[in-house]
């Protein structure tokens, strides 16, 4: 990979400042960097790189390569290039087309592997079998016999816009993929591993009477349908959950005796697997007890939607299940995320394609998503105002759904002070510049039922505003910054896209100092379309403000004919959050 970039700008210099991405199976080696002025001398980069980290999950760890470029001013040109080597496996490329620069020029080229490849199924065809599809407007790339190569010249820089798509479904890629016969049609591709995927599941699953006990031990005399299933979906997730732990080594393995599960058996007794171990582990418990149970693999639209004519099962790759309950009504859940509560699936699982799996190969079903309800941000802030505008007291913030649920899986990547911080900088963001906050207590880690509970002790010194006699309070105590800026502007280039659908319930009550009155107090609202809506109301009363808030965003998707109606309501949701109350010092004018 080789880079080459003229600074034409003192902002331009940070990108003396290279981060080159690793993925964990890759080694990095052969990098060569240097730094050529305009007068033509060059100074090359003699140290090191330097490990950064990006990303560290239980599952991997994502670090970056930096490089300090030597000697960089306005009108150098800065060049580097390396390489990546790994070993055993074949994986899918892909040629990402438009980056954050504007590129004046690219080349691309790709050899495909000639030797016959094998994979968890079956052994392809010839390594020649070596195709690729594209997504946005990329010119074809050329086939040159010996590779596959493509130019592409002036490509603009990509500019993001806040609540946007994944990036992946915005920027033109081609990508490349490698297959046998069962690549003659999407279909074709999708039905073979569906069967697949069936025959190892139910192979998994089986039926035995170890599972047939712990259903008897699990729901007891419990007879509603509801409750029974319940209770199984939380024998299941009782599970050690090795797919939420970080990623040990062979010899780690080895010496705590961990061993790949054979089925759902395996699971019981040894008390641990992996996220789609414990799926099947939970579809056997539900059919043990009656219930009509099956597996749908899931998408993973947290890097892209999911895309039938690109043959990758790395789409496909989570199971969830789908549980038929009281008749024909359809539940479907997901054991096997780690805090995922039942009722919901995680939602990057969710309002996408996924496949039933069934002995024919499966059908494809659109996975629901949770209700805006199911996913709540309830924050009740009780403060007190002092006459020079400053305001301290305490916030207690309750996440349910997908936004506990999300703030758990982050968490379990912390320590005790990884997690405060964590906690205390979100909070940041929602205050009034100047304000702090402190972390008083966090309860419900490791729940996946209630409430993620978290209590701050807040100080705002200039909360409100003196004028004169009056002071001039704001209605909110939250900022909504990245609302504003998402819907600023007259026209958008992406649809708007939430990750998930939500409710916001804000309650703050505020003890006015003595002596002030309410001149005017803002009146209540209720803004409604057909997938958002809020609602406000503010009183004053007995020397004390309250101000209540309810936003509802049902719907993830909003194409660009929406956006002027959508940002209509985000305007009057803004105005609303800046509108004041006018207290007045009744002692001065009193005086007068």
């Amino acid at each position: 990979t080789y880079h080459r970039i003229k600074i034409l700008t003192e902002e331009g210099k940070k990108y003396a400042n290279v981060e080159i991405p690793i993925a964990p199976w890759y080694h990095f080696i052969d990098v060569k960097a240097r730094t050529i002025h305009p007068d033509g001398s060059i100074v090359e980069f003699t140290g090191k790189p330097m490990e950064k980290v990006l990303v560290k999950t239980r599952d991997v760890k994502f670090v970056a390569q930096t490089l300090s470029m030597p000697d960089v001013t306005v009108g150098s040109i800065i060049e580097y290039k390396y390489r990546y080597t790994w070993e055993y496996f074949t994986f899918d490329s892909s040629w990402t087309i438009q980056h954050d620069l504007y590129t004046l020029k690219e080349h691309f080229w790709l050899r495909g592997t000639t030797r016959q490849l094998a994979t968890n199924h079956y052994m392809t065809g010839a390594g020649t079998l070596l195709s690729y599809v594209i997504y946005g407007k990329v010119p074809a790339p050329h086939n040159t016999g010996t590779a596959i190569e493509l130019d592409v010249e002036n490509e603009p820089a990509f500019k993001s816009e806040e609540y946007a798509p994944p990036v992946a479904d915005l920027k033109p890629i081609i990508r490349f993929f490698y297959g046998g016969s069962e690549m003659s049609s999407p279909e074709a591709f999708w039905q073979e591993h569906g069967r697949e995927w069936f025959d190892q599941s139910e192979r998994f699953i089986g039926n035995r009477d170890s599972i047939r006990k712990a259903v008897s031990d699990t729901v007891g005399s419990e007879t509603d349908p509801q409750k029974k299933l319940r209770l199984l979906y939380l024998r299941a997730q009782q599970t050690r959950n090795l797919s939420f732990e970080r990623r040990r080594s062979k010899q780690e393995d080895k010496k705590e005796e961990i061993k790949a599960n054979e089925n759902a058996q395996n699971v019981l007794e040894r008390g641990y697997g992996t996220h789609n171990d414990i799926t099947r582990l939970f579809v056997a418990l539900a059919r043990a007890a009656g219930f009509d149970a099956e597996i749908v693999r899931a998408p993973n639209r947290k890097e892209f939607f999911f895309k039938p004519n690109y043959p990758s099962t790395s789409q496909l790759a989570s199971e969830i299940a789908v549980v038929k309950v009281n008749g024909n009504n359809e539940l479907y859940l997901d054991p096997g995320t780690e805090f995922c509560p039942f009722g919901m699936v995680r939602w990057v699982h969710t309002s996408d394609k996924g496949l039933r799996l069934d002995k024919t190969g499966g059908t494809f079903v659109l996975i629901p998503p949770a209700a805006a309800d199911k996913s709540q941000l309830h924050r009740v802030v009780n403060g007190a105002l002092s006459a020079d505008g400053s305001l301290s007291g305490k916030i207690v913030v309750e996440f349910k759904g997908n936004t506990a649920l999300e703030h758990r899986l982050a968490a379990l990547e912390e320590d005790d002070a990884g997690r405060r911080k964590a906690l205390e900088d979100e909070v940041k963001e929602w205050l009034p510049e100047g304000a702090t906050a402190t972390l008083d207590s966090a309860e419900g880690w490791e729940s996946s039922e209630e409430p993620l509970r978290v209590t701050y002790k807040i100080e705002a010194p200039s909360f409100a505003s003196v004028a004169g006699k009056r002071l001039l309070v704001p209605a909110t105590l939250f900022k909504t910054t990245r609302q504003k800026e998402a819907f600023q502007r007259t026209e958008r280039k992406f649809s708007v896209y939430f990750p998930f659908a939500y409710q916001e319930m804000d309650n703050f009550i505020l003890q006015i100092p003595e002596g002030y009155s309410s001149e005017s107090v803002p009146t209540a609202q209720d803004v409604k379309l057909a997938s958002t809506r809020f609602a406000t109301a503010r009183t004053f009363a007995n020397n004390q403000f309250v101000s209540k808030r309810a936003l509802i965003v049902n719907g993830i998707i909003f194409p660009l004919s929406q956006y002027p109606e959508l940002k209509g309501f985000f305007d009057k949701l803004q105005a609303a959050d800046e509108e004041q109350l006018v207290l007045q010092n009744t002692a001065v004018t009193a005086g007068k």
